[in-house]
């Protein structure tokens, strides 16, 4: 039995004795105070069946003299000897014993009011509370990122409002900044219920084109013949606009009103000088989203014989049931027509007491928002799109309501259900492709690179013959950046590790040392290494350049001469000039002189850094002109107990204005990579992706491997957001980690295949 016993100066100090041995999985049994520190009785959580199930009879044990207790100080390791062994099982049964009640008695007590709310209280509460569903909401619980678990209590609000309003955006989809749908031109149909506002938008819409493009090529057709004075209102604005209009009874033909309207005869337009119609409006008849005519009446779209996009109103003062329903049923009669929903536009929104409900059949069905209507004046009250601000509306109600649900009974609704982890992950496929989707959309924007791994990995899972897909990738174009940042290369050593027979590819990295998911064979590149980094110039653009060895002395005056910083890994008996004299680096890290610290991570654990520097010059036997650098000497000590667990050595050039002390604490970070794409390329192996492409599974490991690193070293929103979704779809351990994070994306690849294999199935 795993059972373990450690003792630190600090509670601090003892759980980091703890994640160190059994790491962050650990089960805590007990802690106290004792004599010299805490003590703190932890085991692994997979063992905790042991102790749980039914042992044999033990056999009496032998009367032994009594163990000094509390341990020294001294012992931090499991307990050996035999006489503690047996006097400590039996204590540490009975506190488990005692530790299972209270865990029974809690999962069958509600939380009580009093006590402290967790994050993922919090978030039920303030999301439920202005009007979101349950199941968004849920959704939402199960992709916390953990660190808000240490967030203090006067911060932890304007966080989480924070991270509920970046994942409701996320999921919020919008035209493009610089799209303009109407100056599209075409055919667009307006559906939905009655009492939406369909005729109003309608000539919204006509308004808004008109102003901006004139009304010659524009015309309106209503087909609502039922609602008296209809007709009538649709003729009132389009007399104001100086634009057609037609009115289309319950039988009439609207393909052919539409042909003629788009293709006038000849004779006609030389008469009368008209112009094809670009752009046509159509309000549609309102049906309630129940009535079995519904679907005949869409379909009438879909038999015209010309492209329609469909765009659905939606009432945001509408219970969020009566919306469900609205956007179910017509979906299903859009798809069935053959003119899937082109987007939504929402109205009264100024009367909308709980416009978070909108918002949530929004995201939820991905429905892409064109418009926002929030009054009655035409054309005043439509206007584009603003996120932030809808959900900023959404999230500032009152939520006081005699229709929803009060702190306590929140509370009490959420400690009253406990289902297992599987359960939950397979309770809502869907919510878990609409997380996906959102995912990976952000690493699209956030690790540019992102679209190149989804190519290789579908490319690796079709195992197709024939040339290498890599080889293909090989003359794709350099990353694209964003205005004002810089990127770079990161050359690993050339030959790498005995235990593999691939060099490890050149990974690209952000103006910041973030490695980038897009990495480059070495063996398709140039042979020399002045061809090398002419291509990195040329092709890549990079800007500086991270190595795991030294450039020649000919092209250290090529680097300094383009001003582009170079810094490279050095051992402790590299030797430089200084004052003089040939000197080890080693024997002059005493000499330099202190210029930062900082915290960066290493071997997947913070570290505090310690760096200082000296200037010296490198020369090389028969290499001419010596060079002058800069040596660089960290120190990297423990956050804990500040003792120094490593040295790092490196040298660079001297280049104005670049940030060396940054972006050495990432080539520390840096060092794992290549250990993590070997182990990508032995999971890509063992899964059987790129079997027949062994390029293209170098490539695809390394990619990952990048990733991965970039999750775990970037500190934005954006990153916690990811990893915290990456791990509710692993269902794993939370540690931050490139090794649990490359196993989680892996799924998270795996993952969304699955999905989409689902849904072509279904369709």
């Amino acid at each position: 039995m795993g059972v373990h016993r450690f003792i630190g100066t600090s509670a601090r100090d003892a759980m980091r004795q703890v994640r160190e041995s059994l790491g962050d999985e650990a089960l805590i049994l007990s802690n106290r105070q004792v004599e010299g520190g805490v003590e703190i009785v932890a085991m692994l959580d997979a063992d905790q069946e042991s102790l749980t199930g039914q042992p044999a009879e033990p056999a009496p044990p032998e009367p032994v003299a009594p163990t000094p207790d509390p341990m020294p100080a001294s012992s931090s390791a499991a307990v050996t000897a035999p006489q503690e062994t047996q006097a400590f099982s039996a204590r540490l049964m009975d506190e488990f014993a005692a530790m299972r009640d209270l865990l029974d008695a809690r999962l069958s007590t509600p939380t009580a009011p009093e006590e402290k709310a967790t994050p993922a209280t919090r978030l039920r509460q303030r999301m439920i509370g202005v009007g979101f569903s349950q199941t968004l909401v849920r959704e939402l619980i199960a992709l916390l990122p953990a660190e808000f678990a240490d967030t203090a209590d006067e911060d932890i609000d304007e966080a989480l409002n924070g991270w509920i309003s970046r994942q409701l955006a996320a999921r919020l989809e919008t035209l493009e900044t610089d799209s303009d749908l109407l100056a599209e031109g075409g055919v667009m149909a307006l559906i939905g219920p009655t009492g939406v506002g369909k005729t109003t938008t309608t000539a919204k819409l006509a308004s808004r084109y008109v102003m901006a493009h004139g009304n010659r090529d524009a015309a309106l057709i209503t087909t609502d013949s039922y609602r008296i004075g209809a007709q009538e209102q649709l003729r009132i604005y389009a007399r104001l606009l100086g634009v057609e209009v037609h009115a289309l009874e319950g039988d009439g033909d609207l393909g052919a009103l539409l042909a003629r309207l788009m293709t006038p005869r000849r004779a006609l337009l030389q008469m009368q000088r008209a112009t094809p119609k670009r752009t046509i409006l159509i309000d549609t008849l309102g049906m309630s989203q129940r009535d079995p005519r519904l679907a005949t009446e869409v379909a009438r779209l879909g038999e015209a014989g010309v492209p329609i996009a469909t765009l659905l109103v939606l009432d945001a003062a509408s219970h969020g049931d009566t919306l469900e329903q609205v956007v179910a049923a017509y979906q299903q009669a859009a798809d069935r027509a053959g003119t899937p929903i082109r987007g939504c536009i929402i109205t009264k929104l100024d009367e909308s007491a709980r416009p978070a409900t909108v918002l949530d059949i929004l995201a939820r069905h991905r429905l892409q928002v064109l418009f926002v209507a929030n009054g009655q004046r035409v054309p005043e009250d439509l206007a584009a799109v603003d996120v932030a601000a809808l959900v900023h509306e959404a999230l500032s109600v009152d939520s006081a309501s005699p229709f929803g649900y009060d702190a306590a009974t929140l509370a009490e609704m959420a400690g009253q259900t406990r289902q297992s982890k599987a359960h939950a992950l397979s309770r809502d496929v869907v919510s878990h492709g609409r997380a996906l989707h959102a995912m990976f959309d952000t690493l699209a924007r956030r690790a540019p690179g992102t679209p190149l791994l989804e190519q290789l990995w579908a490319h690796g899972l079709s195992n197709a013959p024939g040339e290498s897909f890599a080889a293909h990738m090989a003359a794709r174009s350099p990353l694209t950046v964003a205005p004002n940042e810089e990127h770079a290369l990161w050359w690993s050593k050339e030959k790498g590790s005995r235990q593999q027979d691939w060099s490890m590819p050149l990974v690209s990295l952000d103006d910041h040392g973030l490695p980038l998911p897009q990495t480059w064979l070495r063996h398709r590149l140039p042979t020399s290494e002045a061809e090398r980094m002419r291509w990195a110039r040329e092709t890549h653009q990079s800007a500086w350049h991270l190595m795991a060895a030294l450039p020649q002395i000919d092209e250290m005056h090529r680097l300094a001469a383009d001003r582009q910083l170079w810094m490279s890994a050095a051992t402790a008996s590299r030797r430089v000039r200084y004052q003089g004299e040939r000197q080890r680096l080693a024997d002059l890290a005493g000499l330099a002189a202190e210029i930062n610290q900082r915290q960066c991570r290493w071997r997947a654990r913070p570290v505090n850094m310690v760096l200082s520097c000296l200037p010296a010059l490198y020369e090389t036997r028969g290499s001419g002109d010596p060079v002058e650098v800069l040596v660089w000497f960290a120190r990297l000590h423990d956050v804990d107990d500040n003792r120094v667990l490593a040295q790092r050595y490196w040298l660079s050039n001297a280049v104005t204005g670049r940030d060396v002390a940054s972006r050495l604490a990432r080539a520390v970070a840096l060092e794992g990579l290549e250990g993590l794409t070997r182990q990508a390329m032995r999971r890509l192996e063992e899964s059987g992706v790129a079997r027949s492409d062994r390029e293209t599974r170098l490539q695809l490991a390394s990619g990952l491997a990048a990733l991965a690193t970039r999750l775990e070293l970037c500190s934005e929103d954006w990153a916690m957001d990811v990893r915290a979704q990456l791990f509710n779809l692993s269902g794993g351990t939370r540690r931050r980690t490139g090794t649990v994070l490359l196993e989680a994306l892996m799924q998270a690849f795996t993952a969304r295949d699955a999905l989409m294999d689902a849904r072509e199935a279904r369709s």
